[in-house]
C-alpha cells in the first residue's frame, strides 16, 4: 500500500514524502525476515536468505498468507515488490534492494512459479551486490541464472528441438 501511495501520489509531487514512503516500504517488507532466526544481520547474507519460515503457514494454528486471495494477490505483491526495488535503486539505496528482491525472488519461486520474476529478482540482486562491492557473489548468481538453476518448472515444456536431441521423436522406418 504504502509503495502504491509512493509512486501514484507523491512521485514527482513531493519528494519528501516520496522518500519517506518508499523507504519505510522497503523495511515494512525486509520486517519478516528479522521476526525469524537466524535473521540476516548484513545486507550480503539476503544473498542466499530464504523468505519461506512465514509463508506456509507450517506452524499449528497458522495460515498461509495468500488463502484469502481477496485480501492479497501474489501478483499484486510481485508489482509493487518489484516497483520498490526499482525506486530503491534509484536512491541508491543496495542493501535495501537485496533484502526487497530476496523476497520477491521466494514469492515468485514457491508461491507464483514464474521463472521470469524469478530472473528479475535475481538479476536485482546481482546488481545491487554488484553496486555493494560484492563482485563474486554477483558473479556466482549471473551464472547461476545462466546455467538455469533453482527455476520453476512449473508451465515449462521441451521444444522439438531438445526431444530430437533426446532421441524422443526418433521413428523407425
Amino acid at each position: 500500500m504504502l509503495t502504491k501511495l509512493a509512486k501514484l501520489c507523491y512521485e514527482g509531487r513531493d519528494l519528501h514524502k516520496f522518500l519517506e514512503t518508499s523507504m519505510m516500504a522497503a523495511e515494512l517488507f525486509a520486517a519478516p525476515a528479522k521476526l525469524t532466526l537466524p535473521h540476516p544481520q548484513i545486507a550480503i547474507e539476503y544473498a542466499n536468505y530464504n523468505f519461506g519460515e512465514f509463508l506456509g503457514g507450517m506452524l499449528p494454528g497458522e495460515t498461509p498468507l495468500f488463502n484469502d486471495k481477496q485480501v492479497i494477490q501474489p501478483s499484486e505483491l510481485l508489482h509493487t515488490l518489484y516497483v520498490n526495488i526499482q525506486t530503491m535503486y534509484d536512491l541508491e539505496n543496495y542493501h535495501q534492494v537485496l533484502s526487497v528482491a530476496s523476497f520477491m525472488e521466494y514469492i515468485a519461486l514457491k508461491i507464483t512459479k514464474s521463472s521470469i520474476l524469478v530472473t528479475k529478482a535475481r538479476i536485482s540482486k546481482a546488481l545491487a551486490l554488484v553496486e555493494l562491492g560484492y563482485i563474486n557473489e554477483a558473479y556466482r548468481s549471473y551464472k547461476r541464472l545462466l546455467l538455469l538453476k533453482n527455476l520453476p518448472k512449473y508451465g515449462n515444456r521441451e521444444s522439438m528441438y531438445g526431444e530430437r536431441l533426446d532421441g524422443a521423436l526418433f521413428n523407425l522406418p
